[in-house]
């Protein structure tokens, strides 16, 4: 049974319209790999519905954006609570929520590759699991199946950076070591863009998808969720986006952001801007965007994001896969689409929601609130 404290300490942390943003974020990525190949077939390369539904691949940013920000959240709700922050408390419960299901994934494509139905190489599982995969080269890789595993090896290289330095710095430093950071990896992005000073040992390798590359999207994130909790910004950032002027603001920046090659270190803009959409609307939930985010097919399929985002890729496999596909219709529009929530809601109700639940139970029992301490006003 949950105690109160443990459900007031679930409350504290739980911020509702970022469900929604999760859900945006998976959406778009289903689009873009669902998309793909009847596009491509309708429209041949360069087609106008084929090249919108490419932006799609922004959902990875948006999560990107989302993990950087709740998890500095969380940890700073926690400094507030209890006047510290457990790491050990963080990375348990880090390793309920991520491992089991990302295990029962690869166990499954693992199982399947026994079975002859997939051919997905040792290499790939294993880095898959361990969480090296975005630094394999095509020539060691080149599987579907275990392709998405790039942006949760960036992940979990935040998870096992960022918190230590947030308790070493403090989170006064924090805020700037944060910017710093993410300054530094934009300018080395561009370095390595301009003069590839790493070619001739990262042989092949896909740039784009290395963390030295595009951890600044986790770091933007942190840096703004550390704004609200210094003296008066919360207040500030409040009124701020309480103008409909900020929201066409920064509606219009991200346009300009998505373009493209419109603004110097434009992926730099483009991972600062996403986490102020996630302030205005955690500031003003009951705004009408707010309002949308927490609408209840949203919420669900935002709290379904991680699963989804993990089994979509054995049933969304664009273009890129020979055809006849091993699993026939179910890896086609619209029984893949089926496939993968039905895979995704049986992974998070049998597994990944327990299994969280038992984290937040083993590793929240020991927090004890600070004389004096009040959580933050930002919800």
């Amino acid at each position: 049974m949950t105690s109160p404290q443990t459900t007031e300490l679930q409350r504290a942390n739980y911020l509702p319209t970022l469900d929604g943003w999760r859900a945006i974020a998976i959406i778009a990525v289903l689009i873009c790999h669902a998309s793909d190949a009847p596009l491509l077939a309708r429209e041949g390369p360069g087609g106008f519905w084929h090249d919108l539904t490419r932006y799609g691949a922004e959902g990875v940013s948006l999560f990107f954006g989302l993990s950087g920000f709740l998890i500095t959240y969380r940890l700073l709700q926690e400094q507030q609570r209890t006047g510290g922050i457990s790491l050990r408390r963080f990375y348990g419960r880090r390793v309920l929520r991520i491992l089991p299901a990302c295990l029962a994934y690869l166990l499954t494509v693992t199982a399947l590759t026994g079975a002859g139905l997939l051919a997905v190489h040792r290499e790939d599982l294993l880095s898959s699991f361990l969480f090296y995969r975005n630094y394999l080269s095509p020539a060691q890789v080149g599987t579907w199946y275990t392709g998405h595993f790039w942006t949760l090896a960036i992940e979990e290289h935040f998870y096992l950076l960022w918190p230590g330095l947030l308790v070493l710095a403090g989170s006064r430093r924090a805020l700037w070591l944060s910017a710093l950071l993410g300054a530094g990896v934009a300018f080395w992005r561009w370095i390595e863009i301009r003069f590839h000073p790493t070619a001739a040992w990262l042989t092949q390798m896909d740039m784009s998808v290395r963390t030295d590359i595009r951890i600044d999207g986790l770091l933007w994130g942190a840096c703004v969720a550390l704004l609200l909790f210094h003296g008066s910004r919360e207040q500030w950032l409040r009124k701020l986006f309480a103008s409909r002027w900020t929201w066409a603001a920064l509606v219009v920046l991200a346009a300009i952001c998505l373009k493209g090659s419109l603004l110097p270190f434009n992926g730099m803009w483009w991972a600062l801007l996403i986490p102020f959409f996630f302030v205005g609307t955690v500031l003003h939930p009951t705004g009408l965007l707010g309002r949308l985010l927490e609408s209840p097919v949203l919420t669900w399929v935002g709290r379904l994001s991680y699963s989804l985002y993990l089994w979509q890729q054995l049933f969304l496999v664009g273009a890129v896969m020979k055809r006849p596909l091993p699993f026939g219709p179910f890896q086609e529009l619209p029984l893949n689409i089926v496939a993968a929530f039905a895979c995704a809601a049986l992974s998070y109700y049998a597994l990944e929601k327990p299994l969280v639940g038992v984290g937040k139970r083993l590793f929240s029992a020991g927090e004890r609130r600070a004389p004096g301490a009040e959580p933050s006003s930002a919800r």
